[in-house]
């Protein structure tokens, strides 16, 4: 044969919690997968806590991230915030914001903080988690202080090194409707 067959393989490597419902079905890595994967890791800096945990890493999270399914924890997140990490969650990773938005948003989170504009509701937001936390402290203690200890039991089956991700068939991504019991987000005030 003059044109011989040329057979493609994609392989992905990587860590399951942090890649876009995209790439687990096979598309290319792209800015705004690295945006999903953004989101993730600034949802697991407020939290403190690894993603997912306390599940099996395998084609059933795979199938359930392209479902919709996202984190969850008992730590308060201030609203504005969370829609920042929210919308990097999206499952079209056309609505998610690039990287120039996301440095606008943060600015404006940091100035706004930085001046202590109390009258601004992100300054509310975030008093008001912080009250939360404080006082749900006695069963949930807050990943940022410095006293805390994060206690927690990581599943037998959670992996959070690189590895092959092989998975066949599934679903189209979607987020998940509000009301539907796949959803594993956050309590957000």
């Amino acid at each position: 044969m003059s044109n011989p067959l040329k057979i493609v393989i994609k392989k992905i490597y990587k860590v399951l919690p942090y890649v876009a419902p995209e790439v687990l079905r096979g598309n290319e890595s792209t800015h705004k997968s690295d945006i999903y994967g953004f989101g993730i890791i600034a949802y697991e800096i407020c939290t403190g806590f690894p993603l997912y945990y306390d599940i099996a890493h395998d084609e059933f999270l795979a199938m359930k991230i392209c479902k919709g399914l996202r984190p969850k924890s008992n730590y308060k997140i201030p609203k504005f915030i969370f829609d920042i990490i929210n919308q990097c969650w999206d499952a079209d990773p056309l609505k998610r914001p690039n990287a120039d938005e996301l440095t606008n948003l943060f600015y404006e989170l940091f100035i706004k903080l930085h001046n202590s504009e109390v009258d601004s509701v992100i300054y509310r937001q975030v008093k008001e988690a912080d009250e939360i936390n404080k006082k749900s402290s006695s069963t949930f203690q807050s990943p940022l202080s410095s006293t805390s200890t994060l206690s927690y039991i990581t599943h037998p089956q959670a992996v959070y090194t690189s590895r092959l991700l092989d998975f066949k068939n599934l679903p189209e991504p979607e987020n998940a409707d509000k009301n539907d019991d796949l959803e594993y987000s956050s309590k957000h005030i």
